[in-house]
């Protein structure tokens, strides 16, 4: 029998993913028109960071989407992990993205082009109003998960972009500083690439089950081993299935004649680890008999 791990996401969510996914689409395709009458290659890889943030929104409706499926006899635990499966891909296309403009802010360093400052600056000014608009529709909903974060990120480091390309236009239309345009398409992927880092270290965490970096294993051993009856606990592996839900199994070695007990020591257990480990759901595997392997923790 499957468990019901439901994951309850608001309507409004999908709704505000949407606006923002077209909001993001329309802009795309101003600053990729702008970028090539102006000859502005930040302008150009500003587009293409869009286009990126547009298929990272896209990837995050359908991990909402496949999220709210209640689990099932194949998926027991659900769909949650569709959310962290898709805030890894749109990391991934970050990286790559910012790899690209590196490459492109190289070439356009070594040989500058004659840029139209005007159009640079009014489409990258329209830019910075949808990368704003965009970061205020989907604040809320990325204190909440970690997809719709990576998403929300993408949205705050191409407003920051289009911010210094308005500046970089500034000094094009005035100055003819030509040099500006190559060095804010390496400055933005590199800021693109700081920011990312972080996220996608938690995301590979999760998916490789690894134990959540604030939890500290012996510290689990020594509680539960504190509690009435039990003698040893062994075998202990905790993971996350999402950003928000711990799990944890273990092996309890307790004495034949307290087997009456089992279900009391559970309880007791359980209790333990909600209440200081912020662990709700644990599979606890009683033996009445020393485990061979009772002296390691996995």
């Amino acid at each position: 029998m499957a468990h019901s791990h439901t994951h309850s996401y608001s309507g409004k969510t999908i709704s505000r993913l949407w606006i923002t996914f077209f909001l993001n689409l329309g802009i795309s395709v101003a600053q990729l028109i702008g970028g090539f009458l102006s000859n502005s290659m930040a302008l150009i890889s500003d587009a293409v960071h869009n286009l990126s943030d547009t298929g990272s929104i896209g990837v995050s409706l359908i991990a909402r989407t496949f999220a709210r499926k209640d689990a099932n006899k194949q998926m027991t635990f659900g769909y949650r992990r569709a959310d962290i499966i898709g805030a890894f891909i749109n990391l991934i296309i970050l990286v790559a993205v910012s790899l690209f403009l590196i490459k492109e802010g190289i070439e356009r360093f070594l040989q500058p082009q004659e840029i139209d400052g005007s159009i640079m600056f009014w489409v990258a000014l329209v830019g910075l109003t949808g990368n704003v608009l965009s970061v205020y529709i989907l604040h809320s909903d990325s204190k909440s998960s970690l997809n719709i974060k990576s998403a929300y990120v993408h949205l705050i480091g191409d407003a920051a972009a289009s911010f210094a390309v308005i500046a970089g236009g500034v000094l094009v239309l005035y100055y003819d500083l030509f040099i500006v345009d190559p060095i804010l398409t390496i400055g933005i992927a590199i800021y693109i690439m700081y920011s990312s880092y972080r996220m996608l270290q938690e995301t590979i965490s999760i998916l490789m089950e690894a134990t959540p970096e604030d939890v500290d294993i012996d510290s689990i051993k020594n509680e539960l081993e504190s509690v009435s009856n039990v003698k040893d606990v062994h075998h202990i592996h905790v993971w996350k299935i999402d950003e928000h839900h711990k799990m944890l199994e273990c092996h309890v070695y307790i004495d034949e004649s307290q087997s009456n007990k089992i279900e009391k020591i559970k309880s007791e257990l359980k209790d333990r680890l909600s209440d200081r480990f912020d662990i709700t759901h644990s599979a606890i595997e009683f033996e009445l008999k020393p485990c061979e392997s009772s002296t390691h923790h996995s």
